[in-house]
C-alpha cells in the first residue's frame, strides 16, 4: 500500500513538474492521489496473489505440482479434490 501511495504522489508531482508549475500546486490532490495509489496497490496485491491460487488449481486439474516458488509468499491451500 506504501509504495503504491508514494507511486500516487509521485505521479502528481511529476505532472505538475510537466506542466512547469509549482510541485506544491493544489496539496490536497497529493493526498487524494496517495490514497487512489494505496488502493489500487493493495487491489494490485490480492489480484496477483488470487491470480496465482487460480494458475495453481489449474495446474492441478492437470496434475501437474503448484508453481515453483508459489508456497513462499502466498498461503497456498491445495484444492479440495471430488471423489467420485
Amino acid at each position: 500500500m506504501l509504495v503504491g501511495g508514494i507511486s500516487g504522489t509521485g505521479m502528481h508531482v511529476m505532472n505538475n513538474a510537466l506542466h512547469k508549475v509549482p510541485l506544491s500546486r493544489q496539496p490536497w490532490l497529493h493526498v487524494g492521489y496517495f490514497f487512489v495509489g494505496a488502493y489500487i496497490g493493495q487491489k494490485w496485491v490480492n489480484l496477483e496473489r488470487d491470480l496465482v491460487i487460480d494458475i495453481n488449481e489449474i495446474r492441478a486439474d492437470k496434475g501437474l505440482p503448484p508453481m515453483v516458488g508459489s508456497g513462499a509468499w502466498i498461503k497456498y491451500k491445495k484444492p479440495e479434490t471430488d471423489m467420485y
